[in-house]
Parts: C-alpha cells; sequence; structure tokens
C-alpha cells in the first residue's frame, strides 16, 4: 500500500504545481493595431499620403486599412507592390475592406492576389474575431439596386448572417468595412441622425433586393451576440470629407467607429462635397487579450509622424510634407 500512496501523493504533488504555475503565468501582452481610412494622395492615382509613407507600421500587431487605400489602387500591379512594401499585405495581421477607389478602373483579380484573401472573409486572433466586408456589394443610394452581380452579393450577406450564428467564445468582434453601415443609429443627444461618413445611406442594402436592408436583418444578430457578452464594434473608412473620425454606441452597446484622412487635398480649390478641413487623425486599438477587452484612441496624424521621425529623415522630408505637418 505504501508505493500507492506514494504515487498517489507524488500525482497530487505535480497537479499542485501544474496549478499553481498556470496562476502565476504572465499575462498574454496587450497589442496595439492601427486603421487607417481613405488614406490615399489626393493629387496621385498610385501612392498614400505621403506623411504615412514616414511611419513604421510593423510598430503594431497589425495593420486595418478601410478601403481607398490609392486613388486607383488597382490599376496597376505596382501600386499594389508599394503597397505591400508598406503594409506587407500577405500578412495574416493585415486586413483590407475594400473601398470603390481600390476598384476603380482596376482588377479584382490584382487585389485577391496582392493579398492572397479574398473581397470578405473572417479570421480569430487571441479571442478576437475580426470579420473583414466588401461593401462595394452593397447598395449606398435611394433607388433601386441594379440586377447586377445578384447570385455574388447574396452570397455575401447568407455567409454573414452563417458567420454570425456560429460565433460562440470570441470576447471581441471587429466588423471591418468601407462605406458606412448601421448610419440610422448614428445620433447625437438631440437624436437627430448624422451623417459622418463620406457615403451615408440609408437603407443600406446588401443585395439587388429591393426590399434589403442591412441594419434591419443584420442587426438583430449582432444585439444577439452583444447581449451574449462578446462586445461588437463596427470599423468604417470611408470617413474624411465630412468628418475625421467619429464614435456612437447603441442603446445596446454596440460600438460604431470611423475614421479617414483627407488634408493632402487641394485646400485652394476642394470639392463642395467636401466639409470638414480639420487636422487628419488615425485610429489605434489596444487589445489585451487575457482580459478580453478592446480600448480605442484617436490620435493626430501629425503627432504620430512626429514621435516616430528620426532626425535624419527629418532632413530629407519634401516641401510638400513640411508644409502638411506645419499645418496639420
Amino acid at each position: 500500500m505504501s508505493w500507492r500512496f506514494c504515487l498517489v501523493g507524488t500525482l497530487s504533488l505535480l497537479l499542485f504545481a501544474c496549478l499553481r504555475k498556470d496562476k502565476t503565468a504572465p499575462a498574454t501582452p496587450c497589442q496595439e493595431f492601427i486603421f487607417l481610412g481613405h488614406p490615399y494622395d489626393w493629387y496621385t492615382e498610385n501612392s498614400l499620403d505621403p506623411r504615412l509613407e514616414l511611419l513604421d507600421f510593423s510598430r503594431y500587431a497589425g495593420v486595418w486599412l478601410g478601403g481607398d487605400v490609392c486613388g486607383r489602387t488597382s490599376k496597376s500591379e505596382a501600386t499594389l507592390q508599394y503597397l505591400d512594401h508598406i503594409f506587407g499585405l500577405t500578412q495574416q495581421t493585415t486586413h483590407w475592406a475594400w473601398g470603390n477607389h481600390d476598384l476603380l478602373e482596376g482588377d479584382e483579380a490584382l487585389l485577391r492576389q496582392a493579398t492572397g484573401r479574398g473581397d470578405y472573409y473572417t479570421t480569430r486572433q487571441d479571442g478576437l474575431q475580426i470579420i473583414v466586408l466588401n461593401t462595394n456589394l452593397f447598395w449606398h443610394n435611394a433607388w433601386t439596386p441594379p440586377a447586377t452581380d445578384c447570385a455574388r452579393k447574396a452570397a455575401q450577406i447568407q455567409w454573414l448572417t452563417t458567420v454570425l450564428d456560429t460565433i460562440k467564445s470570441a470576447s471581441q468582434l471587429v466588423i471591418l468595412h468601407h462605406h458606412g453601415l448601421l448610419n440610422e443609429d448614428k445620433r447625437n443627444f438631440q437624436g437627430d441622425t448624422l451623417r459622418p461618413d463620406n457615403v451615408t445611406g440609408m437603407p443600406v442594402r446588401p443585395d439587388c433586393r429591393a426590399t434589403g436592408d442591412f441594419s434591419a436583418e443584420i442587426r438583430p444578430s449582432l444585439v444577439q451576440l452583444q447581449q451574449r457578452g462578446i462586445q461588437v464594434t463596427l470599423v468604417g473608412g470611408d470617413v474624411g470629407m465630412n468628418s475625421k473620425g467619429y464614435q456612437f454606441t447603441t442603446p445596446e452597446g454596440i460600438h460604431l467607429l470611423g475614421s479617414g484622412i483627407n488634408n493632402s487635398l487641394d485646400m485652394a480649390d476642394p470639392a463642395p462635397y467636401i466639409t470638414n478641413f480639420h487636422p487628419d487623425s488615425v485610429l489605434v486599438f489596444r487589445y489585451c487579450p487575457t482580459a478580453g477587452s478592446l480600448d480605442w484612441h484617436f490620435l493626430r496624424l501629425r503627432d504620430v509622424v512626429e514621435e516616430q521621425l528620426s532626425p535624419a529623415a527629418r532632413s530629407q522630408l519634401s516641401d510638400r510634407v513640411k508644409v502638411l505637418l506645419e499645418q496639420f
């Protein structure tokens, strides 16, 4: 009997040691992600706002692109190679919600080839569930949507419904998109509906149906996830002309965020649809896997650049970049 007693005692000690080790194990470090919406240079069709070229994006755990990355992003393979050098487009932590300028005069096949992904998908990272949508397949105008690509449009909304129904254990759900979604929920304290996105559709039709309504059809699933303890956050990138960024929270606790830039435009003769000329800002997220928390803050783009800019790089700035940094 003594050897059995010793064996049981040894196993108990080992189990206690393992449990103690788990309790004292270091927490998974928090991670920072940067979100960029509408970041193209207004003077070119194939480059970013030149201030963004000064940043070291490897400092972040991931880069989230909200679309309209260049004026004509997929018109040339060379443009995508340029973006890959900056963002690492095929990295598993780089996510891109396509905008309309990303497809303007372009080739969707080049986008797929450059990223190694489709136009919409979902992925998981340390308890953080990310859904990337292609809102170019949605209809954001008041009149009836055209009967084009109907099967493909229907496939995305059906896929999204299925994905939302199967999310069980994530602590956070982030939905990245370009054009504004759940626009009916973007209200001020007086209850007035605001239009902070560059394009604000109400309703947003997710496919070819004249009666389609993204908010009416998808919002209930998002509310259910929120009620189950999974924080839902939507982040849009078609921003910059009417606002530099926004944050709203629905009565159920769903966060609606947007961020975009436009200071590279010609201030002497701006288009009439541009109403916001404040300094650009970018959106930075902090995700802590151990706590399952996701926080965010808007940072002035100039401050982000100044913090990273080395003396050597500063001495080589073009006159245009110097003006942008001084003015904005």
